[in-house]
């Protein structure tokens, strides 16, 4: 794997998300969950995210994925780990992201989140 993915978001959405993930693909090491639990402080939240980056910092890019742009997991994310090279962040993860961002075998930064983000948006339909 190319890219390391850093799954953020209020309680338990994140570890949620990632065991439909793991029940249909299986375990993967690229990943790190940091949640934000209600009656946590930002410093937690803040060390886990620091920890996370650490975790995952030998591959060519790591993504953040957040449930809620603007929302506390997403903002300290951003001001936490913006210092860092090879970087990005995107909100509104949803199944398809999630999967995406781990298996993706791109390694422009740019490239990859827009692949990661077009899967997402191509998840989400009408059924008529």
């Amino acid at each position: 794997m190319k890219n390391g993915v850093i799954l953020t978001g209020h309680g338990q959405i994140s570890s949620g998300i990632y065991s439909s993930v793991k029940m249909i693909a299986g375990k993967f090491d690229n990943i790190r969950i940091c949640e934000f639990k209600e009656g946590e402080n930002y410093e937690k939240l803040d060390e886990d995210l620091e920890k996370a980056y650490e975790d995952l910092k030998s591959y060519e890019n790591i993504v953040v994925l957040a449930d809620i742009g603007g929302g506390t997991p997403f903002n300290r994310a951003v001001l936490t780990l913006s210092k860092y090279d090879k970087i990005g962040f995107v909100s509104g993860v949803n199944f398809e992201m999630l999967y995406y961002a781990l298996t993706s075998e791109i390694a422009d930064l740019d490239l990859y989140i827009k692949d990661i983000m077009y899967h997402a948006k191509a998840s989400v339909f009408r059924f008529e």
